[in-house]
């Protein structure tokens, strides 16, 4: 990190920040404290700041409060990529999309608690916006990380040549926000079904919603052995098929996330699901996402030293597919 730009630094800093608050965010559903504040938004209770809270007031409050300061540290990173970069610099381009990936990340969470998406409510549209908040978490955690991996000094994305690289590459992000999408389903129907039973407080309708939820949570593991194969297979495949330095650093690195993150979704089972292990899988999760980000990046980089042998590794990078 000393090596780094400021810039550089500082978009890191503020990936991993953001990780932090999906975190708390994740623990406040677990808890059943997303309506801590009423259904009210942005103000707390109808106030700035609750006074005389309860526990899980003080839980939504603590998370509404950190994610303002996320959406303050990506205005100042897009501020700052603006001021650095010149016209077209990819860094201005991730900033961009970092800055309306947040926007749309509070106006998800907004949409959760005005519509009251929240504690015990059990619907299928709460369903939905919980795989929606999720999949715009996931984009949102890629577009910090390729700011920051930019501002790194990355190169530039170039698909063109490398069809077979961006789909072994498009493959494997497809497939692990998928499992993301069905894992947050999964959790849902952890937060309503737990202790062996219906959530108190749930409606006898909602009561058969959670009954699906359950019976749906049964396919998140399925999937996610399905998408770890062939993660594996198509790290692999990446490692064999290109000589980047990067790319053979990052994709140890995300096979070994992708098996530490199936052991510790069947310890989340073998547990019954605690708070505590859903936010260390949720961590884990986000962590496999970033490193396969990173080695799209990587693979795909328009680096001037990797112009000569671009088709070669990506003819290489099919041969090695067909081999694993």
């Amino acid at each position: 990190m000393r090596k780094l730009p400021p810039f550089a630094r500082f978009a890191w800093g503020v990936l991993v920040y953001n990780l932090a608050v999906v975190a708390w965010g994740a623990f406040v559903r677990a808890t059943g404290s997303g309506a801590g504040c009423g259904a009210h938004w942005p103000l707390c209770n109808g106030t700035v700041v609750p006074r005389d809270a309860q526990t899980a007031t003080l839980i939504e409050f603590a998370h509404r409060a950190s994610s303002g300061v996320a959406l303050l540290l990506v205005v100042a990173m897009l501020i700052w990529a603006l001021r650095a970069y010149p016209a077209g610099h990819t860094v201005r381009t991730g900033a961009k999309y970092s800055m309306g990936l947040m926007l749309l990340e509070a106006l998800l969470g907004a949409g959760l608690v005005l519509f009251e998406l929240v504690a015990h409510n059990a619907s299928l549209t709460r369903a939905f916006s919980m795989a929606a908040h999720l999949a715009n978490t996931f984009l949102l955690l890629g577009a910090l990380t390729l700011t920051a991996w930019w501002g790194s000094g990355g190169a530039p994305v170039a698909v063109r040549g490398r069809r077979s690289t961006a789909t072994l590459a498009g493959a494997a992000l497809g497939g692990v926000l998928l499992v993301g999408i069905s894992g947050a389903i999964a959790a849902l129907g952890d937060t309503l079904y737990a202790g062996g039973r219906v959530a108190e407080g749930v409606s006898p309708e909602g009561a058969r919603i959670v009954e699906l939820l359950i019976e749906l949570r049964l396919l998140h593991p399925a999937l996610a052995v399905l998408v770890a194969a062939l993660v594996l297979v198509i790290t692999r495949a990446l490692y064999q098929g290109h000589r980047s330095t990067a790319v053979r650093r990052l994709a140890p690195l995300a096979s070994v996330l992708v098996l530490a993150q199936l052991g510790l979704g069947w310890l989340n089972v073998a547990l019954l699901a605690p708070v505590w292990m859903q936010l260390v899988h949720l961590l884990a999760a986000d962590l496999v996402w970033i490193s396969l980000v990173l080695l799209a990046a990587a693979a795909l980089g328009r680096d001037a030293s990797d112009d000569e042998p671009r088709n070669a590794a990506d003819g290489s990078a099919e041969r090695s597919l067909a081999r694993a």
